[in-house]
């Protein structure tokens, strides 16, 4: 008797958990094509860009506050990586080896929007964003892979490993 009154405890303490899960795992999505012309016949590009309208609407909120830390000077942090404005142009860092809501520029965000939802999207962003450049690092031989995070930044990962990252859609 008294195990099944632990059991009903155990169960009405962790049913509200249980209606309150949100995976993360698709926020972003993550498009690849392989180049068909002449002239890089091969190359690999990768898109990451929001899936849904809700991830649109935070991803916006992220992009104008991240923009603007750019343009200023300041580092946004993107999960395990950083960019840094430097003299000549952007610059790509390793920031977190584990990777968690601390690891990301927090955006303001507009009404409506809710902080706790925004660490799952930032997370998923990382997911994605890690995935396409593990990807392009396989892939990019002979000729260079890029990954663009959608009207933010454009990752060119070269055969050597190198990664150059550069401004897409805006300009700091």
């Amino acid at each position: 008797m008294r195990s099944a009154l632990v059991g009903l405890a155990l169960l009405v303490l962790t049913a509200p958990l249980m209606a309150a899960q949100v995976t993360t795992h698709d926020f972003f999505r993550l498009t690849q094509t392989v180049s068909r012309s002449a002239s890089t016949p091969g190359a690999w590009r990768y898109s990451v860009a929001p899936r849904t309208k809700e991830a649109r609407a935070y991803w916006e909120a992220a992009l104008e506050g991240w923009r603007r830390s750019l343009k200023i000077g300041l580092r946004v942090k993107l999960g395990a990586y950083e960019v840094v404005r430097t003299e000549k142009g952007l610059r790509l860092l390793l920031l977190c080896a584990e990777v968690h809501p601390g690891c990301f520029s927090r955006p303001g965000l507009p009404t409506g929007l809710q902080g706790w939802k925004l660490d799952l999207v930032l997370l998923d962003l990382h997911n994605t964003l890690d995935l396409a450049l593990a990807d392009a690092r396989k892939h990019a031989k002979p000729y260079p892979a890029t990954v663009t995070l959608s009207k933010f930044l454009r990752f060119t990962v070269h055969p050597d490993g190198r990664i150059e990252v550069a401004p897409y859609g805006w300009k700091p």
